[in-house]
């Protein structure tokens, strides 16, 4: 009687588990079809976490997981649109198929009115935008007028100093047509690192290689700056300040690189990327201590427009001035007076 049994019970074991095998082989295979129809309708998000919750639930299957992943691209690939490849040809040519991709869909594509600010002086910029039509002058604030510097359209780049670099934007930019453009978020960009970890560098390179705007800080430079930077022999600490201008018990201090009427900049070390970025817009109290003399440090306020990045976690923080130095103090100041000062 035992040995019947134990046969009925193990052959009814067999077929719950074989029941159970077809089911999930079923259920992978409606989840694997509804992959497939969610990235053919361009519903790519919803189709990536689809594919993500597969291999989360049934690691085994893999030969769906990998088809899966090969029609979501194969679908990217084939709603690519024509004319913004067409207008960053240079771009996209240095890519992967992959990289192309994770670029293209990490894009936000808006059109903007005539008129529109996309960026502005002296505030801070987490975007990169690329121009696929229409016009942007890039300008800055003189004189209570606005002064054009250059104008942008399509297949430029704008905001890239701010994006890759660390500091508020130099230049403001705004829309003189009807613009249609994609722009990128840092935090989009900061999230390949694990799908794509080689594409920030070489969308990175590509800014640098085509991008404008050095040239047009340097013009704005060449018709704005009023006062010269002198070096000096002196070590800068800057205190943070809260938001009601309250010094902080946070500082940091450094060899003064050159200081001018109008602001200084001095080098830090800083171990973390997230660090220094997050420094750039915060209100500071600067002392310098000219030669030694600790006691009666030159004391000035202001605010952290750039932090330049150098090697081996070595910065340059660049600190405008809320007031002007007065003539007659700063030329009492210990710098290099080799190089006459331009009023």
């Amino acid at each position: 009687m035992t040995g019947p049994g134990v046969e009925i019970m193990e052959s009814e074991d067999s077929n719950q588990q074989s029941n159970t095998g077809q089911n999930q082989k079923v259920h992978v295979s409606e989840v694997a079809e509804k992959i497939k129809r969610l990235a053919v309708n361009g519903s790519f998000i919803e189709a990536e976490r689809l594919r993500e919750k597969l291999l989360e639930d049934y690691p085994m299957e893999l030969s769906h997981i990998v088809a899966s992943g090969e029609i979501i691209e194969q679908e990217k690939t084939k709603q690519l649109n024509s004319d913004h490849l067409a207008a960053w040809a240079s771009l996209y040519e240095n890519l992967s198929s992959e990289e192309i991709n994770c670029l293209y869909y990490s894009l936000k594509q808006v059109q903007v009115e005539p008129g529109k600010l996309l960026t502005a002086q002296g505030k801070a910029n987490n975007r990169l935008f690329f121009i696929d039509s229409g016009r942007v002058s890039v300008f800055y604030r003189k004189d209570d007028k606005n002064k054009p510097v250059i104008q942008l359209s399509r297949g430029d780049l704008l905001g890239e100093e701010t994006f890759f670099g660390i500091a508020l934007c130099p230049l403001s930019a705004a829309t003189v047509s009807a613009v249609e453009l994609r722009y990128l978020s840092r935090r989009e960009a900061e999230s390949w690192q694990e799908k794509q970890p080689g594409l920030y560098e070489k969308v990175a390179d590509y800014c640098r290689r085509y991008g404008k705007s050095d040239f047009a800080v340097q013009q704005k430079n060449s018709g704005r700056r009023k006062y010269q930077r002198y070096t000096a022999n002196a070590v800068a600490t800057a205190h943070l300040l809260d938001r009601q201008g309250k010094k902080t018990s946070t500082y940091f201090k450094g060899a003064l690189t050159d200081i001018s009427r109008s602001g200084t900049s001095f080098s830090i070390k800083c171990s973390r990327q997230e660090t220094a970025r997050a420094l750039l817009a915060r209100a500071v109290d600067v002392a310098i201590d000219f030669n030694g003399h600790a006691d009666s440090p030159f004391l000035q306020s202001g605010v952290i427009v750039k932090v330049s990045f150098h090697l081996h976690n070595d910065y340059t923080v660049h600190v405008s001035f809320s007031e002007i130095i007065a003539r007659r103090d700063f030329t009492a100041l210990p710098c290099d007076w080799s190089a006459a000062e331009n009023q």
